[in-house]
């Protein structure tokens, strides 16, 4: 059984055409609420978590936080460019230097094979609330054959491993679509970029036809990598040094100060007085250490509406029963994935919220 972060290498059969393109999407945080059955994860997985809240009973409290980035990866191998490799990690820049040996320790076994470094890292998916969900979306797009999170009519070859039509380029980032739209994953608020014109053709061609939902957010970071890319150098110790690394240093860089930006207009609001801190659907003051009714902060730069977690989560779930109701939306959840904001009529994403929500409520 693989361990949660040595996914398969695979071969690419199909070809790699289409336009090049760039574009620039704005890239935001990403939060959801899923209970998942663990079937699917690895093993070492299960076991791992198991073992941490054995000995960090302390720890606890903190498993309930949402991360700042956590999210599931796509290597290519520049030497070796129909091959591919699936993994996970809160840090791109950190692991990618581990598979290409820069770093000592981590990294993974068949990355490690003769031949195939160095390896870029050219499509990541984050926003996952934590560590477990993309553990599962990693395991399921490592095994879309027979994952239960693609219905087997919709799969590309159900029940076929190591299969041409499983492992090309254009397979991957179709399963990575079909995952995108499935149950377990669309309330997510999963977020993608791409670092690659290659792939990004792939994603654009949509070779097998999949729509990907409006509410998946793409960012697509394609500059000038030709220093990176032709620069290869091999150390002493056999690692190779070369990868897409100002790119991915340049991606964790702007998601971070999106993070920080609005956690500074949180905190600043709540510093209100306590007259003018108050709901925009009840009218009552709010405040960060009352539970479910704990403060939120619209998510758009230029407002500055605060409300109760709860009262914005009622108003977003009566939008979405109106939409059921119209037939635009087909069944209601628990929890909300989006709605409008009183204030500024704009819409906001339930991560969003509930991740400013959690932070504020962390660090006041």
């Amino acid at each position: 059984m693989l361990s949660s972060l040595d996914s398969e290498v695979q071969l690419d059969l199909g070809p790699e055409s289409g336009p090049h393109q760039e574009s620039q999407a704005e890239s935001q945080f990403g939060y959801g609420s899923q209970t998942e059955s663990q079937f699917e994860l690895p093993f070492e997985s299960q076991f791992e978590s198991q073992l941490d809240s054995q000995l960090n009973p302390q720890n606890d409290k903190s498993k309930h936080l949402i991360p700042r980035m956590y999210g599931v990866y796509l290597l290519k191998s520049l030497p070796k460019k129909s091959c591919f490799y699936v993994g996970s990690t809160p840090d791109p820049h950190r692991r990618l230097r581990q598979h290409n040996g820069e770093l000592a320790r981590g990294g993974a076994y068949r990355t490690k094979k003769k031949g195939y470094r160095p390896w870029r890292m050219v499509f990541y998916v984050f926003g996952f609330p934590n560590k477990i969900s993309a553990l599962q979306f990693e395991h399921a797009w490592q095994h879309a054959y027979q994952t239960r999170h693609i219905p087997f009519e919709k799969r590309l070859n159900p029940g076929k491993r190591n299969t041409g039509s499983g492992t090309s380029l254009h397979s991957k980032i179709a399963n990575c679509r079909l995952l995108l739209n499935s149950k377990g994953f669309n309330r997510l608020g999963l977020k993608v970029v791409i670092f690659d014109n290659s792939v990004y053709d792939v994603w654009l061609k949509n070779k097998f036809g999949i729509p990907v939902l409006e509410d998946i957010q793409i960012d697509v970071r394609i500059a000038n990598l030709t220093e990176e890319t032709t620069t290869t150098t091999t150390a002493a110790d056999g690692a190779i040094a070369s990868g897409n690394y100002n790119q991915l240093k340049e991606f964790m860089e702007y998601n971070s100060s999106l993070n920080e930006e609005y956690f500074q207009k949180c905190k600043e609001l709540y510093g209100k007085p306590d007259e003018l801190r108050t709901c925009k659907v009840c009218d009552k003051q709010v405040d960060v250490e009352d539970g479910f009714h704990t403060m939120c902060v619209c998510g758009h730069r230029d407002c500055t509406c605060i409300y109760h977690l709860s009262c914005l989560s009622g108003k977003f779930l009566e939008e979405e029963e109106e939409k059921i109701a119209e037939g635009s939306a087909d069944e209601l959840h628990v929890l909300p994935k989006k709605g409008k904001c009183i204030g500024c009529n704009k819409i906001n994403f339930w991560n969003l919220v509930i991740r400013g929500a959690m932070n504020l409520q962390k660090n006041i």
